[in-house]
């Protein structure tokens, strides 16, 4: 009875819904967004992947401008210690990172009229398209970028 104005609600009136987990395909839509947004988006600058691009030890690409705004000395702070805990300390010169020359699939260009992405890579020996949930590779003196079966299949 109380009158004093006050309720504690139970934990009944406050969830509203069962907590359930996600299911297989939830979780591989989830898996492929994410996949799809590393493959076309650097992480740095939030904008799509452009040619030059390069990646870190970790395999992350990002555009070879931002990487070089983010190792020139700047007055800016707040930016430096974003893009700091993007990069999680992997670069920290020009010798960190690797230039990714892709191959460009031409007849998808042709294909796609001007559509959100202008640009889609192919393994040269394969012609895979390289993206998402294909595992591709790229060798690190020269960049070459493949998909995972050609280097299987030539060592």
């Amino acid at each position: 009875m109380g009158n004093d104005g006050g309720s504690i609600p139970t934990r009944r009136e406050l969830v509203k819904e069962a907590l359930r987990n996600p299911t297989t395909t939830e979780l591989k839509e989830t898996q492929n967004e994410q996949q799809e947004f590393h493959w076309s988006t650097d992480p740095l600058s939030k904008r799509p992947l452009s040619r030059p691009i390069v990646s870190d030890s970790s395999g992350n690409l990002y555009n070879k401008d931002s990487i070089l705004e983010f190792l020139l000395p700047s007055k800016e702070g707040s930016s430096k210690a974003e893009a700091d805990s993007v990069l999680q300390g992997a670069v920290k010169s020009l010798r960190d990172v690797v230039e990714v020359k892709f191959e460009v699939d031409v007849e998808a260009r042709s294909r796609s009229n001007g559509s959100a992405r202008v640009e889609s890579w192919i393994c040269p020996i394969t012609n895979k398209t390289l993206g998402p949930g294909v595992k591709a590779v790229y060798l690190v003196p020269c960049g070459h970028a493949f998909s995972d079966s050609a280097i299987k299949e030539v060592s």
